[in-house]
């Protein structure tokens, strides 16, 4: 395994451990802790260019790439509307359902990326994902909805 292949797995199995605090955090309006673990994730982005960088250099399939470049785009959207613009997106379905179909093509990019680099590592990356559903639910669970 790569160096990048390595990074790109951590980088897996940590935006999903992230991602979960960030919705354990919400439920119990720790705002604070939220936004430092948010930006943490968008802080991703970082070393997860640099293996872009590498996986163009080093040939990798045009899949994994594809994939690659959906991640980042969720991660620079993310940058984008909260920390940069501030925009309350969220509230608004015609924004926030086009973020969420970039947040599951994301999550689904780092669950066939790590398979493609090794089966153990792509099992650990769904794992975390399966994370991020139960704790989703947790935060979902008996909240009130509003009309």
């Amino acid at each position: 395994m790569s160096v990048f292949d390595l990074t790109f797995v951590l980088c897996a199995v940590i935006f999903n451990l992230l991602i979960i605090g960030v919705y354990i955090t919400s439920k119990h309006e720790r705002v604070k802790l939220r936004a430092l673990l948010g930006k943490i994730t968008i802080g991703l982005g970082i070393p997860l260019s640099v293996v872009l960088v590498a996986y163009v250099v080093g040939g990798k399939p045009l899949r994994t790439l594809v994939y690659l470049s959906f991640i980042l785009l969720y991660l620079v959207l993310e940058l984008l509307l909260d920390i940069i613009l501030k925009i309350e997106f969220r509230e608004k379905p015609i924004l926030h359902v086009p973020y969420i179909i970039l947040f599951y093509i994301a999550c689904l990019g780092f669950i066939a990326i790590s398979f493609s680099i090794n089966t153990n590592w792509g099992y650990a990356v769904s794992v975390t994902f399966w994370g991020v559903l139960a704790s989703l639910i947790y935060l979902l669970w008996g909240k009130k909805k509003t009309t």
